[in-house]
């Protein structure tokens, strides 16, 4: 498809404090996997030569890297620790980009992103320069 490096960012930072449980969601498990390794594999079927950047909770580092060995496999994956907000989160992921490619940023609690809208984002970043997926409104809209 094309030789340019390609990266994914996968932020899961956050601490869930708004969903008020003791275990972030991004740890939460859903359908036997947590809820972040269902992104990451994404990502990882997805684009076979992605290098894939974890950012996760400074307090929840070691929860992270052992789920990444329990459920990842062999996959290579860098962890970095989130910051103070999500802007701050994806900047310490993109420290890890190594120059010139094709940088995906996804949320980890957006665990049902398909291999057919990565794949289209891939081209549309290639053919424009950037993608961003969206889909039609289907909700009345009022200004």
């Amino acid at each position: 498809m094309t030789n340019q490096k390609k990266y994914a960012v996968i932020v899961a930072g956050g601490k869930g404090t708004r969903m008020g449980g003791s275990i972030p969601k991004q740890f939460l498990p859903l359908l036997g996997l947590p809820v972040l390794c269902h992104s990451i594999m994404a990502f990882a079927h997805s684009l076979r030569d992605v290098k894939i950047i974890l950012v996760a909770p400074e307090d929840q580092m070691d929860s992270a890297r052992t789920i990444l060995k329990s459920y990842t496999g062999k996959l290579n994956i860098t962890i970095v620790a989130g910051g103070e907000t999500r802007f701050h989160s994806v900047r310490n992921g993109l420290k890890e980009v190594d120059g010139d490619g094709i940088v995906f940023i996804h949320d980890a609690v957006r665990p049902l992103v398909s291999y057919e809208l990565i794949e289209r984002c891939l081209e549309g970043a290639i053919q424009h320069g950037s993608a961003i997926p969206a889909i039609p409104a289907v909700d009345s809209l009022r200004l």
